[in-house]
């Protein structure tokens, strides 16, 4: 009788444990449950917030595409100005002894060879060096690069053509002038529309 009291006492008492732990543990869950749910509301509230106070701060600091297109476009200017002087050192050079200034075939050899072509060689490598990250002036400049190896290479036909007496050569050297001033002329035309679009006057 006392072991059937005992065990039904030991059986009660597991079961009020039993009861009573997973009275505990739903409590605890629920509770925890409770705190998951409103620290989760807390920090979804706060990342809410967090995302609206970033979204507002990236609305307000975050510069525009035409205000990025504009710095990179003076950027390019002032790069391009600083090798502006030695390009027009180096032209000067060249038509010092060439047009109404021709002198004799020596004097032009000379020039082109000693002073006109180290030059201008040095001044396209720094003219490639210069490497616009946005896409549109990317492409301008490569316009120029372009028109400068051409006439890079016009500069090293009229060497050979001097060398040789050869007109033919001399022909296709001025041909490659012509083709270099087409391409800077649409260099030209085209800083020209992104000064208007960056609203960055060019006087």
């Amino acid at each position: 009788m006392k072991r059937l009291l005992l065990f039904l006492s030991m059986v009660t008492f597991v079961f009020l444990v039993g009861c009573s732990t997973s009275d505990s543990k739903e409590e605890s869950k629920e509770s925890k449950n409770e705190e998951t749910t409103t620290e989760t509301k807390t920090d979804s509230k706060i990342e809410t917030e967090t995302k609206t106070d970033t979204s507002s701060n990236s609305e307000t600091t975050a510069p525009s595409t035409d205000e990025e297109f504009a710095q990179a476009f003076s950027d390019y200017l002032d790069e391009m100005m600083l090798l502006a002087v030695e390009e027009e050192r180096i032209i000067g050079l060249y038509d010092s002894v060439t047009g109404v200034n021709y002198t004799n075939d020596e004097v032009l050899y000379y020039t082109l060879l000693d002073e006109v072509i180290p030059g201008y060689r040095q001044f396209v490598a720094d003219l490639e060096a210069i490497m616009p990250e946005n896409k549109e002036i990317q492409a301008l400049h490569e316009k120029y690069i372009e028109a400068a190896n051409i006439q890079y290479n016009s500069f090293t036909l009229m060497i050979s053509a001097i060398e040789q007496q050869s007109m033919d050569t001399m022909t296709e050297a001025n041909q490659g002038l012509d083709e270099a001033r087409r391409l800077l002329r649409e260099w030209l035309y085209q800083v020209d529309e992104f000064s208007i679009k960056a609203g960055i006057p060019l006087e």
